[in-house]
């Protein structure tokens, strides 16, 4: 006579081998979370760095920082009001 139920034996099987498997198959987020959040740290101020370049050879915006920051702060609130329009569709 049989112990276990056979059922219960697979499911225990499975469940030894999905806990196991996981550790390999996580996203590499979670398995490297320092390394990626350097990355994207380095990435942000690549961009950034990148953009002031590019704001400093354009005369318009270098002799009126103004106007940049009203772009921003438009686009700020424009991006705001779609989210909250796409977010009352739902």
């Amino acid at each position: 006579m049989l112990n276990q139920d056979p059922i219960l034996h697979i499911e225990q099987m499975v469940k030894e081998i999905h806990d196991s498997a996981g550790k390999y198959s996580k996203p590499a987020f979670k398995r490297y979370p320092l390394s990626f959040t350097l990355l994207i740290t380095f990435s942000v101020a690549a961009i950034l760095h990148g953009f002031q370049l590019w704001t400093d050879d354009v005369s318009v915006f270098h002799e009126h920082p103004w106007l940049l920051i009203l772009i921003g702060t438009t686009t700020l609130i424009l991006t705001g009001n779609i989210y909250r329009a796409l977010k009352r569709g739902e």
